[in-house]
């Protein structure tokens, strides 16, 4: 009788000993496998925020390039205009001046360090010069026209046009490098302020 209660006590501590190790590896897996999907969630939280950033930086860029964009194409048609009214020898009425301080103010009021990037800022932050610049010119050449004898105008619709001749092709130049140093995707097409007649 004794012999048998002792192989049942054995083999009552082995179950219990077995369950035991069998509770020990269960609660094992399920803190490993919890310690997966909190890893998993982590990894796709972490992901995500990436992919927002990635976006809101895209978003910037992408801004910051449109507005260049703007000033790049009122600079080319301030070009135009004054080679048409070269060619007709007097000056339009109608100032840009109100749409260039608009554009001027946007540029400058634009926030360049969200950019991230100096080689990127400085290249953006030649557009607001280089409108000013086209406003002064176009400036310069109402009053000195208005001044001036109907014989000498010619000569300074002549010089004023090669200002902004120079000036717009230093614009697209600087829209392409901007674009180059924001890091866009896009064709050539897109450097190319468009022409307005």
């Amino acid at each position: 009788m004794q012999g048998s209660e002792s192989i049942w006590s054995e083999t009552a501590a082995w179950v219990e000993a077995i369950g035991a190790i069998a509770a020990v590896i269960g609660a094992g897996w399920v803190a490993a496998s919890e310690s997966r999907a909190t890893r998993r969630r982590e990894e796709r939280a972490e992901a995500a925020a990436i992919r927002r950033e990635e976006r809101a930086a895209l978003a910037t860029r992408t801004a910051a390039f449109n507005l260049a964009i703007m000033a790049a194409t009122q600079i080319h048609n301030l070009h135009i205009m004054l080679k048409e009214e070269a060619w007709r020898g007097r000056i339009a009425r109608v100032s840009p001046s109100r749409a260039l301080r608009t554009t001027e103010r946007m540029l400058t009021s634009f926030p360049i360090q969200s950019l991230g990037d100096a080689p990127a800022m400085v290249e953006f932050s030649r557009f607001p010069v280089s409108l000013a610049i086209a406003g002064e010119v176009y400036a310069n050449l109402e009053t000195a026209v208005r001044a001036a004898p109907e014989a000498d105008r010619a000569a300074l619709f002549e010089a004023s046009n090669k200002q902004m001749e120079r000036l717009d092709n230093s614009t697209k130049l600087e829209l392409s490098a901007l674009r180059k140093s924001l890091k866009l995707e896009g064709s050539k097409k897109d450097d190319v302020a468009p022409a307005q007649t």
